[in-house]
């Protein structure tokens, strides 16, 4: 098993269906595992059986309170076979032959972490084959913005989209902090604790992720838990 994607998931019926529609066109799913961790109070009927309808593993966490993702994934993370671990998020959709390309790259990379960038895309859905007219009218990150790129290459902040991990290295180090709770900062703080001083950070253009659109969901994305985050990661920065 070369690569294993995690997919953290709470009520986005609408971003899972698209990226289901996109791995069912995948041309080749060989050496790719997929689960996807519903972090809810209870789990969803038809869930189970529609990811099994597409070769996908389903787990639950039992989470009432907020969307807890790092929890999420180290679940899935005790289970995986890839040699490489990507947290795959729900809004993602690889364009093109980034996924394969991603792979092609980290494993001729043994010093490198390999990531990609996101181009945001104005609806909450696309149709793939109307891909090509999204992207014309997708913006650039917030991460690749002025006083975003500054903090990157002046403070030495490091961020990218999917990274792919090695699940050793991963292991070795404890997985994802769980200290963050919903969403914010989780990315930056792994892929600063997971790089030593003989690797290298690599953001490559070849690699391209459609995010799909989304307003703020209170107990996941929301202001408060962003800065809580934001703040946590910060401390760990100074120790």
């Amino acid at each position: 098993m070369q690569l294993t994607l995690i997919t953290p998931y709470r009520d986005r019926l609408a971003h899972l269906t698209n990226q289901l529609e996109w791995w069912a066109q995948y041309p080749d799913k060989s050496g790719i595992e997929w689960f996807v961790v519903e972090a809810t109070a209870a789990p969803s009927g038809p869930l189970p059986a529609l990811l099994s309808s597409h070769e996908i593993r389903y787990l639950h966490l039992p989470c009432p309170g907020p969307f807890h993702k790092t929890k999420a994934l180290n679940l899935a993370l005790n289970q995986v076979q890839g040699e490489f671990v990507a947290a795959f998020d729900v809004d993602l959709i690889p364009v093109g032959g980034t996924l394969a390309r991603h792979c092609w790259l980290a494993a001729r990379s043994p010093h490198l972490l390999v990531t990609g960038y996101r181009l945001m895309c104005a609806t909450e859905t696309v149709a793939l084959q109307a891909l090509d007219n999204a992207l014309e009218t997708a913006t650039i990150g917030p991460e690749d913005q002025p006083t975003a790129l500054r903090k990157h290459l002046l403070k030495g902040e490091r961020f990218g989209v999917m990274p792919l991990l090695r699940r050793d290295r991963l292991l070795e180090i404890g997985g994802w902090d769980e200290a963050f709770v919903g969403w914010g900062a989780e990315d930056q703080d792994m892929i600063e604790r997971y790089l030593m001083l003989e690797q290298g950070f690599c953001r490559s253009p070849e690699l391209v992720y459609l995010h799909l659109a989304h307003n703020p969901t209170p107990g996941w994305n929301s202001e408060e838990l962003t800065q809580q985050n934001r703040s946590y990661y910060y401390q760990t920065r100074q120790r």
